[in-house]
């Protein structure tokens, strides 16, 4: 892989989907052996890049077992009674 085709895997991933920048993770990783010194340099940059796309592209889990915060945790909504309801 050249400079150039890794400029177009650059242009391409600012606004491909997560599965795509995926398949461009692996496959600038795979051609990382048979890229000269200056390509693998400019490829280590690119897979940076890439995988920091890719994270910011995914919903990550949250944690149920932690207790909500709210913006202003003294107020409270009180639950309907079931006679309020009807």
């Amino acid at each position: 892989m050249n400079v150039e085709a890794l400029q177009i895997i650059e242009l391409d991933a600012a606004r491909a989907p997560a599965p795509m920048v995926d398949h461009y993770i692996q496959l600038v990783r795979n051609s990382l052996a048979e890229c000269t010194a200056d390509t693998a340099e400019y490829a280590n940059a690119l897979l940076l890049k890439l995988e920091h796309l890719a994270s910011h592209q995914r919903v990550h889990a949250i944690d149920s077992s932690q207790t909500q915060v709210y913006l202003a945790p003294w107020l409270t909504i009180p639950s309907p009674s079931l006679r309020d309801a009807a």
